[in-house]
Formats: C-alpha cells, sequence, structure tokens
C-alpha cells in the first residue's frame, strides 16, 4: 500500500483496527522517508545558502532567493507533507484508541 492508496481508505469509515494499524504504520514509513527527504534539502540548503549570501546584501534576501529555488520549494512542500502525516497519524491514534475503549464498553 502507498501514501494515495492509505488516504484513499481511510475515507471508509468502517475500517477495523487491524486496518487503520496497517494504514499507521504505512504512513509512519512515509513519515520516515519524508524526513530522510527533507533532511537531504536541509543539508543542500546550508551548503548553497552560504554561497549564496556571499552574492546578496541580506539574509533576508538569501532567504527569499532559497525559498523561490527548487530545493526551497521542495523544502515547504516537504514540510507540509510531513504535518499532514502526523495530524492523521495522530487521528488513527485517536480512532484506535475509541475504538479500544468501545470494545471494553467504557464510553
Amino acid at each position: 500500500m502507498n501514501y494515495q492508496e492509505a488516504i484513499e481508505k481511510l475515507k471508509n469509515s468502517q475500517l477495523s483496527p487491524g486496518d487503520l494499524s496497517e494504514i499507521r504504520m504505512t504512513l509512519s514509513a512515509e513519515y520516515a522517508t519524508r524526513s530522510e527527504d527533507l533532511a537531504q534539502i536541509l543539508v543542500q540548503k546550508a551548503q548553497e545558502w552560504l554561497v549564496e549570501r556571499e552574492k546578496r546584501k541580506s539574509d533576508k534576501s538569501t532567504d527569499q532567493w532559497w525559498n523561490a529555488s527548487p530545493g526551497g520549494k521542495q523544502e515547504v512542500l516537504l514540510r507540509f507533507r510531513l504535518k499532514g502525516l502526523e495530524k492523521v497519524i495522530s487521528a488513527i491514534k485517536t480512532r484506535l484508541e475509541v475504538m479500544m475503549g468501545e470494545s471494553r464498553s467504557s464510553y
């Protein structure tokens, strides 16, 4: 199962705890992969930013240059993807906790 398939499966409100657990594992693996991608971009940013800073008048100008570069755009996309993954993983955790409570007749 890939990221898109996991998100599509989550649209079904009748998933079993096993299904939710599998999706959570898939999304956690996606999170780990995207975190590695972001780490590589941040290393690239550190290298390129220093070189570019020497050509510019200010840090802000250099930051704007970075944000407009392909690496900067990828950084922004990855940060938003990671934030979304965090929210979905957290929601799955909450749903599993509710299901556990329901199974014990706590709700």
